[in-house]
């Protein structure tokens, strides 16, 4: 089987064809439905395998510049082959149950992820061995709670550039969130489901575990297929912020920076900084001085005789007490200069 070439014997022995009872239909889905039998639609399996081949590609595509995907499926049948996708492509999973908030309020859900996270460090620490049994099977206890609701999500750093979903009607509250967040939603569709608000879907049998864990394994392919690519390209992901994953490139220079040189540089700078510091004080008290010898000179021929002599003698200027206002002024200009 190839990835892009899915044939229609296959989906059809998968069952993926199976829509549901005629009276729960959606009227979105009409163009979809190949006919009615004994009272069910049976799905265009044409349309269902062109949808899959369009799938895959924005799937790789979006793994290839480093975006997160987000699958979400908390159904029975669903469950385990969503566990399995995420593990396998390192993407953001929900398998158990969706937690209101999730994307519309992620600051508030952080809380219970960290604590999470701490939880297990602890635990591989060895710190729960050298608690009390019965407050370290408490603790036990409150991990296994929390991982359940967040372990495909525990490494996630911000919201997800896209969402995939198992079963549109099941899932509706993800979609919605998903949807007041601007952010793009892919899914499964049945005939009772409305595709309407959707990016793109399949229509497909979305009760069926053997369908989903085709069409999951096709797309895990596609999004590894994107992996490498970008691997290959140079391009790697970096720790995703509040407005999601970034990309950069691998073909940078490095260099190591030992500590004990930096310790160095840092005291040098201060020295540096302490210096330039003193110096400015030096520069603005020579300015200050030469505004006030600036300003006696234009004053000298305002002030008196006695004025004059007491300017003098606070300058250690040497002046003759006796002669003339204009001399003294004279004498002081000169020794000034």
């Amino acid at each position: 089987m190839s990835k892009l070439d899915i044939s229609i014997e296959k989906l059809f022995e998968l069952g993926a064809h199976f829509g549901h009872r005629k009276r729960f239909w959606n009227p979105h889905m009409e163009d979809y439905i190949f006919c009615e039998k004994n009272n069910i639609h049976i799905i265009d399996l044409y349309k269902t395998q062109e949808k899959i081949a369009e799938l895959y590609e924005a799937f790789r595509n979006q793994s290839s510049v480093g975006n997160k995907i987000m699958i979400v499926g908390t159904k029975r049948v669903a469950s385990s082959y969503v566990t399995e996708f995420g593990e396998k492509t390192g993407m953001p999973y929900i398998s158990h149950r969706w937690l209101g908030g999730m994307l519309t309020n992620w600051k508030t859900i952080k809380v219970p992820i960290n604590k999470l996270l701490e939880y297990e460090e602890n635990k591989a620490s060895g710190e729960l061995d050298s608690m009390i049994k019965k407050e370290a099977v408490m603790l036990e206890k409150e991990m296994k709670k929390l991982a359940l609701n967040f372990d495909g999500v525990k490494d996630m750093k911000g919201l997800p550039d896209a969402i995939f979903v198992i079963d549109v009607e099941n899932e509706k509250i993800a979609v919605q969130e998903a949807l007041k967040m601007g952010i793009p939603v892919y899914g499964l569709v049945d005939t009772n489901s409305n595709p309407k608000n959707l990016t793109n879907f399949i229509p497909v049998n979305d009760d069926s575990s053997r369908t989903i864990k085709f069409i999951l394994d096709l797309l895990s392919q596609a999004i590894l297929e994107g992996q490498d690519s970008a691997r290959q390209q140079g391009l790697v992901q970096k720790l995703d912020g509040d407005k999601g994953p970034k990309v950069f490139s691998l073909n940078t220079s490095t260099k190591k920076v030992s500590v004990k040189e930096t310790k160095e540089e840092v005291k040098e700078t201060k020295e540096e900084v302490k210096e330039t510091k003193e110096e400015v004080k030096e520069t603005k008290e020579e300015v200050k001085e030469t505004k006030d010898a600036t300003h006696s000179e234009a004053d000298l021929s305002k002030l008196t005789k006695v004025q004059l002599v007491e300017f003098a003698e606070k300058n250690d200027l040497k002046i003759k007490k006796s002669a003339k206002k204009s001399s003294i002024v004279e004498e002081i200009l000169s020794q000034l200069k």
